[in-house]
């Protein structure tokens, strides 16, 4: 889903929520009675929790579907008659859910058109709690970490794209070493209960459009690089859910 759709979605959402609380309070309608004890926060949580989900689904992310599904539960226990299990029951619940969908419907691969030609990348998970990584000549560099730590070095001399992805992970990568001819440089993330460190050149300028949904994200890029005369413009995108993005300049 492209950001600008993903604005809209949200705003509308967030338009809804503000109207039904005022509505609610204003007692134009009412919740069953088992709602009662719900405050506002814990309605706002669980508005939060489905656009997460709704994020979530369209770009299959089981972490991001599981995990906030989990806090609708612990949030609406009394209501669905599960004080039982809630709430380290159905948060461990999640958490396995998470790993066995990750390991029976894993994200295969990944689909590019780099200048101007057509690329399949087919990345092996046969072994779950390892990295997977590719770069070509076209400039095309991927890394993937599930369930571990690495630190990777960016060396393409034509770097055009970058998809970086860790879930349940930590990440560095290096990009000090890249070249960019082109002039510029798209660095696609997705971060999801996990950590990612990005060392960008001091001067590459960086145009942040990360989304965050429950996470955080530390640019310390955007504002005070240095101008050159091959300057190197750096778009970085893609989504944090539940986990936190560093920038850093080296």
């Amino acid at each position: 889903m492209k950001n600008r759709t993903k604005s809209v979605v949200y705003g509308i959402l967030l338009i809804a929520l503000a109207a039904s609380l005022i509505l609610w309070k204003l007692n134009v309608f009412n919740l069953p009675a088992s709602f009662a004890e719900i405050s506002v926060f814990g309605i706002v949580v669980a508005v939060i929790m489905v656009v997460a989900i709704i994020q979530n689904i369209i770009d299959l992310s089981w972490g991001g579907i599981f995990v906030p599904l989990a806090i609708l539960a612990i949030i609406f226990e009394k209501p669905l008659g599960i004080e039982a299990i809630t709430p380290w029951i159905v948060l461990i619940a999640a958490i396995l859910l998470t790993i066995a969908f990750e390991m029976i419907f894993p994200k295969n691969k990944f689909h590019r058109h780099l200048n101007g030609h057509h690329f399949n990348r087919h990345m092996n998970y046969d072994d779950k709690f390892s990295e997977t990584s590719n770069e070509d000549e076209n400039g095309y560099v991927m890394h993937s970490m599930k369930f571990g730590s690495c630190t990777k070095y960016v060396r393409s001399q034509n770097l055009t794209k970058a998809d970086l992805s860790s879930q349940f992970g930590e990440m560095d990568v290096f990009f000090d070493q890249a070249q960019v001819p082109s002039g510029n440089v798209e660095i696609n993330v997705s971060v999801q209960f996990g950590e990612m460190d990005l060392y960008i050149p001091k001067t590459w300028k960086v145009v942040n459009k990360t989304s965050v949904m429950l996470g955080d994200c530390d640019d310390a890029c955007s504002q005070g690089y240095e101008i050159t005369e091959d300057q190197v413009v750096c778009t970085i995108q893609g989504s944090v859910s539940f986990g936190e993005l560093q920038l850093k300049r080296i």
